[in-house]
């Protein structure tokens, strides 16, 4: 029974993995039924297990626990085994980090959680009154100052990165130590129907969201890649910030500059994963996939610009799609919402695990989402469409 119990929980290991990447790890609580089904399958089809296991089993005279509760436990104690022979030990919680967008939301939350935990964070802001926001906010929670450093950047230009680069260079030098992460957080959003949504605002959404991203890590990967060449050193990380349910997320209506941002992220990390892998380099790449996180501003920020927008537009765009902006803002306000704290215990598990998932999702929503994008286009539409603009309408069958 412990040969089969073993067996069937390397393979719930194999075949569980494309839910990890989901980051849907309530599987993973699941384990014990993988030893229940091997107790039931050996007791009911092998004779000479099924004659030989005693119905219960008497503890010290006193007493007596039923076989599958004895086979239950045993599983769920060989499950956990398993997982980590196989997933190794975690990484340390030290060495620099490179945070984007720490003006404020989660990146802001993130940069405290990270740097109170033992990492030394650079923190870069667009802002330069996040400075002072930050170092008495760091003293506030105890946190050393040198585990909390500022750093100027705009990430939609490139002597900014560089300065950066230096500044986070001449830093780590003098302490000694090397860059083990890259965090891409830095993000705006916009929403805007497509016949009418100013293209400028979809350059300036790919120019922060992506291509923000993708110069930041070009410019401190050679960095990181210096830190864990070193022998004995630690893995390194490249994350990127995306959105709900990675590419399986449904595209809800308005969203279209925003979306196609986030599954850019999505390509990128992907095939920086392989690359590092082909080259045999010790980095890792991660998405963290937010569903709706509160408090930030984002909300707040996407109504100001809903304003800006009806100015910028024809008419026909506020008489046509007002309406839709009204609802998908009703829809946003009255999400519960995950707490800001979650992407920081988040990127803390991604930089600290041996080795990390391609996807975590944040948030109940998050983890529904790519349940939402595996629907026949039909029901899938049907499904945004009823929920996010309270428009149900009958489901076409194509």
């Amino acid at each position: 029974v412990v040969v089969v119990v073993v067996v069937f929980n390397l393979c719930f290991f194999i075949i569980s993995s494309p839910f990890d990447c989901m980051s849907l790890k309530m599987f993973s609580f699941f384990d014990f039924t993988w030893g229940a089904f091997a107790y039931y399958l050996c007791t009911r089809y092998v004779p000479s297990i099924a004659s030989s296991v005693p119905a219960s089993v008497d503890v010290a005279g006193v007493v007596s626990i039923p076989d599958y509760v004895v086979v239950l436990a045993a599983s769920v104690i060989v499950a956990k085994i398993v997982r980590m022979a196989l997933t190794g030990p975690t990484q340390p919680k030290e060495g620099g980090v490179l945070l984007t967008g720490c003006d404020s939301g989660m990146a802001e939350a993130s940069a405290y959680h990270l740097a109170k935990i033992g990492f030394h964070v650079y923190a870069g802001c667009l802002q330069e009154e996040s400075k002072k926001k930050l170092a008495d906010k760091a003293k506030e929670e105890g946190i050393p100052s040198d585990r909390l450093i500022y750093v100027p950047l705009d990430v939609t230009k490139d002597e900014s990165i560089k300065n950066a680069r230096d500044i986070v260079v001449k830093d780590l030098e003098q302490k000694g130590m090397g860059l083990i992460g890259i965090i891409n957080c830095a993000g705006i959003a916009f929403n805007g129907p497509i016949q009418y949504m100013p293209l400028k605002y979809y350059r300036l959404l790919m120019d922060v969201n992506y291509f923000g991203y993708v110069n930041v890590t070009q410019h401190f990967l050679p960095v990181l890649r210096a830190a864990v060449e070193k022998k004995g050193a630690r893995r390194g990380r490249v994350i990127f910030v995306g959105t709900g349910g990675g590419t399986l997320t449904p595209c809800p209506a308005l969203l279209s500059a925003y979306m196609g941002t986030k599954w850019a992220g999505e390509a990128y990390i992907q095939c920086l994963r392989l690359e590092m892998g082909l080259q045999k380099m010790n980095i890792d790449g991660s998405m963290i996939n937010p569903g709706f996180i509160k408090p930030t501003g984002l909300i707040a920020n996407g109504l100001a610009f809903t304003e800006k927008l009806w100015k910028e537009t024809p008419p026909a765009c506020k008489e046509e799609w007002e309406w839709v902006f009204n609802k998908f803002a009703k829809f946003s306000a009255d999400q519960p919402g995950t707490h800001v704290s979650e992407i920081a215990k988040t990127m803390e598990e991604i930089l600290t695990v041996h080795r990390p998932s391609l996807s975590y999702k944040v948030g109940p929503d998050s983890k529904a989402t790519p349940v939402v994008g595996l629907l026949p286009e039909p029901f899938r539409e049907w499904v945004l469409r009823a929920s996010m603009y309270g428009q149900t309408v009958r489901i076409a069958i194509y």
